[in-house]
């Protein structure tokens, strides 16, 4: 950490100290802000001077803190002190314990940046983005790139983790990535599900001294639904000609309800398998709450009944960017013809669902559907 506190409770740092200025605060007692133990001086010739828990410190704060982190978060206080931003290094907010890595103030705008290489728990990175939030506030958190994982040049490895540190700018989803030792930012944008794990992502890297701060909220929306529906139409066929045994309990559950009705998994329609870009927020398989919706909301329905959308809750982003799946799914079947909008009814059924009895009938139906979608043009979902 750059800031700690002496024997009479003030905060002071090391970092525009000459080695030879060193000397003295080596022989001085200083705090950890928050757990109030005694800190040690660590300084080198590759390293900035810096205050530092003992190995065995319980402290909170001190979880993650390794060389690539202290290295990152001076490397990103630098770059705005380099545009000429006004930044603090782990400046004290909403009390001792929330002392974010970089905090900048641009114009009447606050952010805290947290650049975070260790796995902490979903609820401190909700606790720490809601304080900051209280206070006005908005919180970046950019990841260690090691975090990072691609499985080809433009998709990636999507966890539980990842999940948390999700933002929507322009109704595109975004996730940040920084490597402290090559001085490389890479933002993750306009990023679609393929499957649970699998996610679409335009992947755009810069090094700091080629970008600036404003341009890590302009996307482009480079990719749409028409980049998704090639993988989209792999995935399809190998769910249903590929039985997975090992599945969570929500999937299992899932199965079981659709063989009660009397139907097998492998046979539903295409439209319960259609692409949802709220799918990434943590939803759930976007199949499991369409499969629900057509047998609780749509199958029994005569054509001309007006059709109600139920709920379909997703968690925020960070930024507050909560999708709504239902209204997503809506424009989707709006555009198949499954259903038009009513001046008196709102949603109307327009044709019926059809169900298919052999393996064949299904891949066809899902075959016409992708082609259906590469059509439209301007479906921004």
């Amino acid at each position: 950490m750059f800031y700690a506190e002496d024997s009479s409770g003030k905060l002071q740092s090391l970092l525009h100290l000459t080695p030879q200025e060193l000397q003295a605060p080596r022989t001085r007692s200083y705090y950890c802000p928050h757990c109030k133990e005694v800190l040690l001086i660590r300084s080198g010739p590759k390293v900035k001077p810096h205050f530092a828990h003992f190995p065995k410190s319980e402290c909170i704060v001190n979880r993650g803190e390794g060389e690539a982190h202290e290295q990152g978060k001076w490397a990103l206080y630098e770059w705005l002190i380099h545009h000429n931003y006004e930044a603090k290094l782990e400046y004290p907010l909403c009390g001792p314990a929330q002392r974010p890595d970089v905090f900048v103030t641009i114009g009447s705008k606050q952010i805290a940046i947290e650049y975070q290489c260790a796995r902490i728990s979903k609820e401190e990175i909700l606790r720490r983005s809601s304080q900051y939030k209280e206070h006005g506030i908005f919180p970046l958190w950019i990841l260690g790139s090691h975090l990072l994982k691609r499985t080809s040049p433009d998709t990636i490895h999507m966890t539980e983790f990842l999940r948390n540190f999700l933002y929507s700018f322009h109704h595109h989803y975004s996730l940040y990535f920084f490597n402290s030792k090559t001085q490389r930012l890479t933002m993750a944008s306009n990023l679609r599900s393929v499957s649970q794990r699998k996610t679409l992502a335009d992947l755009r890297s810069y090094s700091l001294s080629s970008i600036q701060f404003p341009q890590l909220f302009q996307i482009s929306a480079s990719s749409s639904l028409h980049d998704l529906l090639p993988m989209w139409e792999k995935l399809l066929y190998k769910q249903r000609t590929v039985y997975n045994p090992h599945v969570s309990k929500e999937v299992q559950a899932f199965r079981d309800d659709v063989y009660r009705r009397g139907v097998h998994v492998s046979l539903l329609p295409t439209l319960a398998f259609l692409p949802s870009k709220g799918e990434l927020a943590g939803a759930g398989p976007s199949y499991v709450w369409q499969t629900k919706f057509l047998f609780d909301h749509f199958i029994e329905l005569e054509v001309g009944a007006p059709v109600n959308f139920p709920e379909q809750a997703a968690p925020p982003t960070i930024n507050g960017y909560q999708p709504d799946l239902m209204k997503e799914y809506s424009y989707l079947l709006e555009a198949l013809g499954y259903i038009n909008k009513s001046v008196n009814k709102g949603w109307v059924k327009k044709k019926q669902v059809v169900f298919h009895q052999h393996i064949t009938h299904a891949l066809e139906d899902d075959r016409k559907t992708v082609a259906a979608l590469k059509k439209l043009e301007r479906i921004n979902i």
